[in-house]
């Protein structure tokens, strides 16, 4: 714990050494929906930190069923894109309520977080244009839904009122639920480089 403690009074007195940037790269692997992606070397304070076995790689594609009713011959059964944001979403939920958790001394016992939201297609498959104003179709995905179940000792209503106050902490909850301004670029590739 002292460890834990220094850390967060070196990084409170020099934030620009604990600033990350993160990036992964997606390839199209020859086949509507199939994509290939990796996880990229990252920077830490201006430091880039770049070794083999931070590339990890998943297989992107569509549901069996759904490449199925696309007429695909031999469909697969990929892991879907947003299923892995909304899996991505719990690991990071749960580790910032376990972080906060021992940093304010709160012991749990269990904790799990589903999450849940609906998405419908239609922008995507073409059926709808987006959003001329903002290039983002509102109607795509309903409110996001998240179930965060713990248990503890002498847990009362205001330790479940922390819990989820540390939930709003989690870097990829903010990445989901706020406003963040995007930028696409789209440049020609040469034959050669591929």
């Amino acid at each position: 714990m002292a460890a834990h403690e220094e850390f967060l009074a070196y990084a409170a007195e020099n934030p620009e050494a604990v600033q990350f940037v993160l990036s992964a790269v997606g390839t199209d692997e020859g086949r509507v929906l199939h994509t290939r992606s990796k996880t990229q070397s990252y920077s830490l304070g201006g430091q880039e930190i770049n070794r083999v076995s931070r590339e990890h790689t998943q297989h992107f594609g569509g549901h069996k069923e759904v490449e199925d009713h696309l007429g695909f011959v031999d469909p697969t059964d990929r892991e879907e894109a947003i299923e892995v944001a909304l899996a991505a979403l719990t690991g990071c939920i749960n580790g910032s309520i376990s972080l906060s958790a021992v940093q304010a001394g709160v012991d749990i016992d269990e904790l799990e977080t589903t999450v849940t939201i609906d998405f419908d297609p239609s922008v995507f498959l073409g059926l709808q244009e987006v959003n001329e104003a903002d290039g983002t179709s509102a109607d795509m995905y309903g409110d996001l839904r998240i179930d965060i179940r713990v248990s503890g000792e002498d847990f009362d209503g205001e330790t479940l009122d922390r819990i989820r106050g540390w939930a709003s902490r989690s870097p990829v909850y903010n990445l989901m639920t706020l406003g963040h301004e995007a930028s696409t670029q789209v440049s020609l590739q040469s034959a050669q480089s591929n």
